[in-house]
């Protein structure tokens, strides 16, 4: 079966979160215990990145939820910053633990395809924001006040 196509854009600065739901014809969530992903793209600039799940990295995460079928992707801000890049191409593969037959290495499937459409700011800058969270308030379990900041700004520019 082709990969699926799947486009998405990356604001420039800013953290970045997506998540991908692996599911059968059934819409059941295909069980992802021991398997791998990878993302790869080439950029506009003729850059490659890579991003695998079984690796740590200060520069992105990207993690398997097994039982959800779901892989999260996460880039923080101080990486979106550095892109220097218009687009880039990506492919998105999973790798299965079982072999395709004895001595034929891993299957691997590559799931999606795509353009990932780098936002630029309207402010040009290439800094990422961070400001000391030390000094600010520490309600870390208070998400309603965002949600409620974003509902009433969403509201505002609805009418």
């Amino acid at each position: 079966m082709p990969a699926a196509d799947y486009n998405f854009s990356i604001e420039k600065g800013t953290s970045f979160y997506i998540s991908f739901d692996y599911k059968d014809d059934t819409q059941t969530a295909i069980n992802l215990e021991n398997w791998c992903a990878r993302i790869r793209w080439l950029d506009s600039n003729g850059g490659t990145a890579t991003f695998v799940t079984d690796t740590t990295s200060s520069d992105y995460q990207f993690t398997i939820e097994p039982s959800l079928g779901r892989l999260v992707f996460k880039l923080p801000a101080t990486a979106t910053a550095a892109y220097d890049w218009t687009s880039a191409s990506y492919d998105l593969e999973l790798q299965e633990p079982n072999d395709l037959y004895n001595g034929g290495g891993k299957r691997v499937f590559r799931i999606l395809k795509g353009v990932v459409t780098l936002v630029t700011r309207n402010v040009p800058g290439d800094d990422a924001f961070a400001c000391n969270t030390d000094s600010q308030d520490p309600c870390n379990t208070c998400p309603w006040q965002l949600s409620t900041y974003l509902k009433t700004a969403i509201i505002q520019l609805n009418t």
